[in-house]
């Protein structure tokens, strides 16, 4: 799970991002639409290896719009990443007529996401052409808590969310995409991935915002394999992770071929992972368009990545609900996908029982010390970016809701049917075109359990706790109690998604007032919480500017000691447990 919290947002079903990249790889177009073309040339890396822009070449075909109408469009912000429309240098447009003459929009779409909008003085005539420079200075996000979108550079290479940097026509028509990698003033070797696969690209008839939802990289790069396979399983990676990246994703890709099959998935569609550094929050990912970002820092624990590659993995083939989308239904989508992230692996080999329940336990110490673990689903939107204690609940009780359920089913089926029915009926569903909402979702239910079957949903959302009972697991492990400490940062969490981020709602007598923190002082770094809630050790550092002085304070961010749910091995497990 990432520090933004794999959010599903950018979640598209296995079968469009299937149909959409088996369309590339074939060449063959669906229907006639206008050409959508890119042209990316990265800078030679400077002296320290860093590629320190990219030179950007749109064209696009059949754009009709009037003068003073929305033409093009840029985030300010994308989930609460600062993009770099402020930054862009040497921006020209043009038509079949000449050079346009464009006034520029900032809307907010909401508080975590903005667009700069370009119109023309006059009606659009021909094909448009956008040419800019996208300048890439790493640096952090100073926004505090989000996925890891934003341009970045290390080792020789560059990488960042297509959305993030690429100027789209504004609207939704449909195009055929074009992807061409400019490489030739760069050393032989170098490589253009992108969520499409390697090299250049072609995708027909599809929207524009799918260029937006793709994942791109391009440099002097690691990859697995080495060449990449035009389908199946690919990575890339940027910098040296502390770990062997070509035994993980070794791993990853065993992982991949057992998803295929337990989800039934028809051919061999590619799949990449990209591997970078995080500055603020590493260890965490974000899936997007059959593909996920991964991030790693110095002390990152390959054992803990692989559970987030198979996190962010189940997202693509389980996907997420069509109504309500986003984070009012993130407790579907992100709750099976931790429920799973432990429950396939370990199911399939790839984990050992004590990775298992290491995973699980962390999951259930964050869900059972949370002091707002009651807070109804309804109310999760508004407050997920202002309390990572919110934030995480989609995760951590959605997981919990999800091994109920299995239970429930096991015990009323006499152990004919489990939770994987229901969501192989689901994911099956989406592939004959249907959609996947919440009320199909509460059909599968009372088809199932009866009228219980909605009951306990309506509970789970309305913040009921949700508790799997001793032997949820299998027989392999039981349940137990153990005293661990609420997590508690000390002051008001929103003030680290303010601008600027001033201390305030100190609490008296918590860890961080006795390490010297006091109200009023500013946060001069974005601070990564997600993570630390579910490590009972683990110190959380903030840079303070008082007055003139700029230090550093180092504390436990922990309250009151409560019993909490954990799992054990059971002490009678029977000889086939591993």
């Amino acid at each position: 799970m990432g520090e933004f919290g794999e959010s599903g947002m950018r979640v598209l079903s296995s079968v469009c991002a299937a149909a959409l990249l088996a369309v590339g790889a074939s060449g063959v177009a669906m229907a006639d639409a206008p050409d959508l073309s890119v042209t990316l040339r990265p800078a030679v890396p400077n002296a320290q290896r860093l590629i320190e822009r990219i030179d950007v070449e749109v064209v696009v075909q059949g754009l009709q719009v009037e003068a003073g109408q929305p033409l093009l469009r840029l985030p300010l912000v994308s989930s609460n990443v600062q993009g770099v429309a402020d930054a862009l240098e040497h921006l020209s447009v043009s038509d079949g007529e000449g050079q346009l003459i464009l006034t520029a929009r900032d809307e907010a779409t909401n508080p975590m996401t903005s667009y700069r909008r370009w119109s023309a003085d006059r009606a659009i005539s021909g094909d448009v052409t956008v040419r800019y420079r996208v300048p890439v200075t790493n640096a952090p996000n100073m926004r505090g808590a989000a996925p890891p979108f934003e341009m970045r550079t290390e080792d020789g290479g560059v990488s960042g969310l297509g959305e993030m940097f690429i100027i789209l026509p504004e609207g939704e028509a449909t195009y055929d995409l074009r992807v061409r990698w400019a490489l030739e003033a760069l050393k032989p070797g170098v490589v253009g991935l992108s969520s499409f696969g390697a090299g250049d690209i072609a995708v027909d008839d599809v929207q524009a915002s799918r260029l937006g939802e793709a994942f791109f990289m391009v440099g002097e790069l690691g990859l697995y394999p080495d060449p990449t396979p035009g389908d199946g399983f690919f990575a890339a990676w940027q910098g040296q992770p502390p770990f062997d990246p070509t035994r993980a994703m070794s791993w990853s890709a065993g992982l991949y071929e057992d998803y295929l099959k337990f989800f039934r998935e028809p051919g061999h569609p590619p799949y990449g992972v990209f591997l970078r550094r995080n500055l603020v929050n590493p260890g965490g990912g974000v899936e997007l368009n059959r593909s996920f970002v991964a991030t790693f820092g110095d002390k990152t624990d390959v054992e803990d990545l692989k559970l987030t590659l198979a996190h962010e993995m189940l997202h693509t083939f389980a996907g997420s609900l069509d109504a309500p989308r986003g984070l009012e239904s993130s407790w579907w989508s992100e709750g099976l996908a931790t429920y799973y992230q432990r429950v396939l692996p370990y199911r399939t080999g790839h984990i050992s029982s004590e990775d298992f329940l290491k995973d699980l336990n962390t999951t259930a110490a964050r869900y059972y010390t949370n002091a707002l673990s009651d807070t109804p689903n309804a109310e999760i939107p508004a407050r997920f970016w202002a309390d990572t204690r919110v934030r995480v609940l989609p995760y951590d009780r959605g997981a919990m809701y999800f091994a109920v359920l299995d239970e429930q089913i096991r015990a009323a089926s006499q152990g004919r049917r489990s939770l994987d029915d229901l969501l192989l009926a689901a994911v099956e569903h989406r592939r004959q075109g249907q959609a996947v909402t919440h009320d199909y979702w509460v059909d599968l239910l009372r088809a199932e359990l009866g009228e219980a079957g909605p009951q306990g949903l309506e509970a789970m959302l309305n913040g009921a706790l949700m508790l799997p009972g001793s032997s949820a697991f299998g027989a392999c492990f039981e349940r137990t109690t153990a005293p661990l400490r609420r997590y508690e940062l000390g002051f008001e969490p929103a003030a680290l998604t303010e601008s600027p981020r001033l201390v305030r709602g100190l609490i008296a007598g918590s860890a961080a007032e006795a390490a010297g923190v006091r109200d009023g002082d500013e946060i001069m770094k974005p601070v990564g919480q997600d993570g630390l809630q579910g490590d009972q050790t683990g110190l959380l550092t903030l840079s303070l500017k008082r007055g003139d002085a700029v230090f550093e304070v180092t504390y436990l961010p922990r309250g009151e000691t409560v019993e909490t749910w954990q799992w054990r091995r059971a002490t009678h497990a029977a000889g086939g447990c591993r």
